[in-house]
């Protein structure tokens, strides 16, 4: 079992950890929850992403693993993700932790920094909601920008409202991959929601309008008592 360095210096924050599966809203409402706290959203690829940028024999082999698609252990990316908290103590967890292993050096780490077990987020959408999001997605071939052609269609229909571009459909958003992605996240969930299930963990029901969403999460958090740093 991974085992977090001792640490002793007392705390008030907390942290906050988001579940969903691919489409269903985590990385917007993350963002959104952070911003409204103002407390930073640490997301795990963008911290491996970064971690590998840098020009040292670490970075140098994290490089290499990721451009060979493989997943960085469990030993790496506790070691980042804990370096992290151990600078800003509040803080939005988006990707982490995805195995018990992770789960329990978070626990480990956050009873070291005297500070509580997490706040779980579950965001859950439904499979015929998933489908509607991603299928639906349409991206800009020239600059990237998202639209959806049920919720967020282009003014200019199939061109992209910035630059005129073709609005494409991803590969991943086809149905047969959505499905595949949504049963990936369910076998890889379950065992973290029985690990998490209590008073900390909270099930939103992501199906509903973002704005709603948004404030529901808002609440559940204030009502946790988070402690924001000044």
């Amino acid at each position: 079992m991974l085992s977090a360095n001792r640490h002793t210096a007392p705390s008030t924050a907390r942290v906050i950890l988001f579940m969903g599966a691919p489409g269903s809203g985590k990385g917007t409402q993350s963002g959104r929850l952070s911003s409204e706290l103002g407390i930073p959203c640490l997301s795990t690829g963008e911290i491996l992403r970064s971690e590998a940028k840098r020009n040292t024999v670490a970075g140098s082999r994290l490089r290499q693993l990721l451009a060979s698609g493989s997943l960085a252990s469990d030993e790496t990316v506790c070691a980042l993700v804990g370096s992290r908290l151990r600078r800003q103590t509040s803080a939005i967890l988006d990707g982490f932790p995805r195995t018990i292993n992770q789960a329990s050096y978070l626990d480990n780490l956050l009873a070291d920094l005297r500070l509580p077990r997490p706040i779980v987020l579950h965001l859950h959408v439904s499979k015929q909601g998933l489908l509607r999001r991603l299928t639906g997605r349409r991206q800009c071939a020239v600059c990237g920008a998202i639209y959806n052609l049920h919720s967020r269609p282009s003014l200019r229909g199939s061109r992209c409202e910035n630059d005129g571009g073709a609005l494409v459909e991803r590969d991943d958003d086809t149905e047969g991959v959505v499905l595949r992605r949504f049963a990936e996240f369910e076998n890889v969930a379950a065992p973290l929601i029985d690990y998490y299930r209590g008073p900390e963990y909270h099930l939103i029901d992501g199906d509903r309008d973002p704005d709603v969403v948004a404030q529901d999460l808002l609440t559940i958090v204030q009502r946790q008592e988070v402690l924001i740093p000044a």
